[in-house]
């Protein structure tokens, strides 16, 4: 994996290679072409900077990539393939020479590229469809600034740093706000996953180049066959996400989605004479776990794979310095609250790359929501009826009559009333509220199948948590990979039928059918996705932390410089609360405090 940074500006460079060099590190490998400065950090040590960078007489090119289907990009460049071997900027410069603007659609895998091309004076970037890698920039006139994380875009001269307040205040008050092409900073925007963008000529142009809501369904799907092909592409996903690492570690849940990866891993590892995976749970590890509960998932298939399970867990005092990192110019602390230890203790171990389940529910192991509420609407009520979850005339009329309320809930309109009241219970100043607007949140609407796979996928959080391990893995030399996001894989997934995913009572059908005799049924069988140990455990983390916070709040000569944003008098008084208590279920102070810039405890340690 590979951090970069870059400017494209037709007036030239004013500040040399320096800045380019201080952004990232001394150590960056550097490239120099026409109006272009781009430079790339390696991040693990099985890597190299140069092998980020790419440099002809035509093209200069930087990326954080890995490509899949080798062979079969290489078959379709023919004659304009580079050699067998090249590095993964080799094979993305040919494919912009052979397809240009449309080379993404050809591209698979994990990326975040931009480059110049000398000939014609373009720039172009384009991120990878679901964004497992990061890409960050700044826009005017004739400049494109880019880098893969906030911190080395912001460092680069000339880009103003003062907030977008439209998107501080839709964070502050709408907890499960997703950035979407915005950031805290008003000039540093991020370029969405599967868009690119273009400049030429002077002009701009950003486009979604993957638009899977155009794939057909496939109704005639047979079972026997879908449940072959899926394991195959999963298996696929899981051995190509190998290429180029010798040590692994694997999320170790006990969910569906992780064992399943880990099962398949583990074999292939063995194969290869390289050393087993490091399991790492968010939960605590207990070989003699009740089965049915979270401690007793994950030694089910620990077990079944021989594996090493390990669950680290930040202490008090690196959970409060979590909170005092700046949240505008790096992730969203939110994601590692549990994965912070985990990159500590992995980085500590030397493994180059964790394979990880995350993003399964949007795809690979859908649980069929959608299909209830559109089996109503189109009146398919004797389906409805099949469906239900115990047998009985009874059970079959409830689940019609819950169909039918979960259709009304999803298409009754978003009120002013409830961001009001989502306002109240936020910790945004009422002043500032009323000065600035707030950003439109998209509506994910569970109704049909292939709508809610699509817009769970594009509007949830899959992709900011997928961006926050990037970058804080990448200060570790950890890189994250997620076989079950694999773009071949869901393409796949997106033409089959409902009936795939929901087969009567059972959710989640196709990846049950599909890990059968790779999974024991405690953990293949099992429909539970509540973590009642992990949620108690952060909570009361969470309230000792910030009581630690408010500690520092108090002792502060001056208020934080943020404070204008934050109605500090009911943060306060929230504060009080958590320190009675001793433990924090309140969304709303966590994001507070996060956004505000409270001094540190310079004897704190580092996360």
């Amino acid at each position: 994996m590979h951090r970069f940074c870059g400017i494209i500006d037709r007036r030239g460079i004013r500040a040399g290679e320096n800045f380019i060099a201080e952004a990232l590190s001394a150590d960056a490998a550097i490239l120099t072409g026409g109006e272009a400065r781009f430079a790339a950090l390696a991040t693990t040590g099985s890597i190299t900077s140069r092998g980020a960078l790419h440099v002809d007489d035509r093209l200069i090119l930087v990326a954080d990539a890995r490509i899949d289907g080798q062979a079969e990009l290489r078959a379709a460049l023919a004659e304009d393939a580079p050699d067998v071997g090249a590095p993964a900027t080799a094979l993305i410069a040919a494919a912009w020479r052979r397809w240009g603007v449309d080379c993404p659609l050809h591209l698979y895998g994990d990326y975040a590229f931009a480059l110049h091309d000398l000939h014609s004076g373009d720039g172009f970037a384009a991120r990878d469809h679901v964004g497992a890698r990061p890409f960050f920039y700044a826009l005017a006139d004739d400049r494109l600034a880019f880098a893969s994380d906030p911190a080395a875009l912001l460092a680069l001269p000339d880009i103003p740093l003062d907030f977008d307040e439209e998107f501080v205040a839709s964070t502050l008050i709408h907890r499960t706000f997703e950035p979407l092409g915005r950031s805290f900073i008003r000039a540093m925007r991020r370029l969405e996953p599967g868009h690119y963008l273009h400049v030429s000529n002077g002009h701009a142009r950003i486009d979604r180049w993957w638009g899977p809501e155009s794939i057909a369904v496939d109704n005639t799907a047979g079972d026997a066959e879908t449940i072959a092909r899926y394991r195959m592409l999963v298996t696929q996903a899981v051995t190509d996400r190998m290429a180029g690492a010798t040590s692994f570690a694997v999320h170790l849940s006990g969910g569906l989605d992780s064992s399943l990866i880990a099962a398949l891993a583990v074999p292939e590892l063995r194969a290869r004479g390289l050393a087993d995976p490091r399991g790492y749970s968010w939960h605590l590890v207990d070989p003699d776990a009740v089965p049915d509960t979270e401690p007793g998932w994950s030694e089910s298939i620990r077990e079944r794979l021989g594996l090493e399970l390990h669950a680290p867990a930040l202490s008090i005092e690196e959970i409060a310095a979590l909170f005092a990192q700046d949240w505008t110019r790096g992730p969203d602390i939110r994601n590692l609250l549990h994965e912070g230890a985990i990159q500590r203790d992995a980085a500590a171990q030397g493994t180059e790359v964790i394979l990880s389940g995350w993003g399964g529910d949007e795809g690979a192991s859908f649980n069929g929501r959608g299909y209830h509420p559109w089996l109503f609407a189109t009146g398919r009520w004797r389906t409805l009826y099949r469906d239900r979850g115990a047998p009985g005339i009874k059970a079959g009329l409830r689940t019609i009559y819950h169909a039918g309320r979960r259709l009304i809930r999803e298409f009754r309109p978003e009120l002013p009333l409830r961001w009001r009241a989502r306002a109240g219970k936020s910790l945004i100043d009422r002043g500032f509220l009323r000065q600035t607007r707030l950003l439109p949140i998209p509506r994910l609407r569970e109704f049909g199948v292939r709508r809610t796979q699509h817009d769970l996928l594009r509007y949830s959080s899959t992709t900011a948590r997928l961006e926050d391990w990037a970058i804080s893995g990448a200060a570790h030399g950890i890189d994250y990979r997620f076989p079950l996001l694999d773009r071949r894989l869901l393409e796949f997934l997106y033409t089959l039928p409902p009936r795939m995913f929901r087969r009567g009572p059972m959710r989640r059908w196709l990846i049950r059918q599909a890990s059968e005799g790779l999974l024991p049924d405690l953990v293949r069988l099992n429909n539970s996705k509540k973590e009642p140990l992990r949620v108690a455990w952060i909570e009361k983390a969470m309230g000792e932390a910030i009581a630690r916070i408010a500690d520092r709040l108090d002792a502060a000569p001056t208020p934080p410089t943020r404070a204008r944003y934050i109605d500090m008098e009911a943060l306060r008084a929230r504060l009080a609360d958590t320190r009675r208590t001793g433990t924090n279920r309140d969304a709303a102070l966590r994001i507070a405090i996060q956004f505000l810039d409270i001094p540190t405890d310079p004897a704190a340690p580092k996360p």
